[in-house]
């Protein structure tokens, strides 16, 4: 059954805060909403007003290039969360996001948000504090990478960023090349790593669309 506080709970920016809190904003949350197969969730250009979050069901996030051509960016699912910034600042997707079967869908609108924030100055406190934990927590991993073999650094990147997107099928978030620079390795380093880690068995790789295994 599904239970709203727990699903805003699952949200990475709402970790950590106290259960009355929680309960607050799942009060505002609007959840289970049915999304049919091959319907949009959004379309790159659109105003991204509210975090989501993909309680069932699978979602893909794309990007049409000027040719036409489909460039899958990553897939949601599993309680899966999207948007997060809409609920901050006032943006526009970039990319566009399809059920590819039905789905269930949770959200919270960026207004029903702000409104709660300013009539309740506890909240803000609380969210400035799991975000000064995260930052910590982030500034803490980073600096731990400078020790890392490249092979490692590689390995924590790519589990970085399936839970960043909380999912294990992503592609890449920029080209080979810029994600060797990001890592401070070279691109010949990398494509060796990326051959080494699929006969390891710890990702499946077909282009820029890498599996967590």
């Amino acid at each position: 059954m599904h239970d709203p506080r727990q699903c805003v709970a699952g949200a990475p920016i709402f970790a950590g805060l106290p259960d009355p809190i929680i309960a607050q904003i799942a009060a505002i949350s609007t959840h289970q909403q049915p999304v049919r197969k091959g319907e949009l969730l959004y379309a790159a250009g659109t105003t991204a007003d509210r975090l989501l979050v993909v309680d069932s069901g699978r979602v893909k996030v794309f990007r049409t290039a000027a040719d036409g051509t489909e460039q899958i960016m990553y897939f949601l699912a599993g309680h899966a969360v999207d948007s997060e910034a809409a609920l901050f600042m006032d943006v526009e997707h970039q990319n566009s996001a399809v059920a590819t079967e039905d789905a269930r869908v949770c959200s919270i609108r960026r207004d029903d948000f702000r409104t709660l924030v300013a009539n309740t100055p506890q909240l803000a406190v609380n969210l400035l504090s799991a975000f000064g934990s995260r930052l910590t927590t982030l500034e803490n991993r980073s600096a731990g990478l400078g020790t890392l073999t490249a092979h490692a650094r590689l390995l924590r990147y790519l589990e970085d960023t399936g839970a960043r997107l909380r999912t294990d099928y992503f592609r890449l978030p920029m080209s080979k090349r810029d994600l060797a620079g990001w890592l401070s390795i070279t691109p010949e380093t990398l494509s060796r790593n990326l051959k080494r880690l699929v006969r390891e068995g710890r990702i499946e790789m077909q282009g820029q669309m890498v599996r967590l295994l």
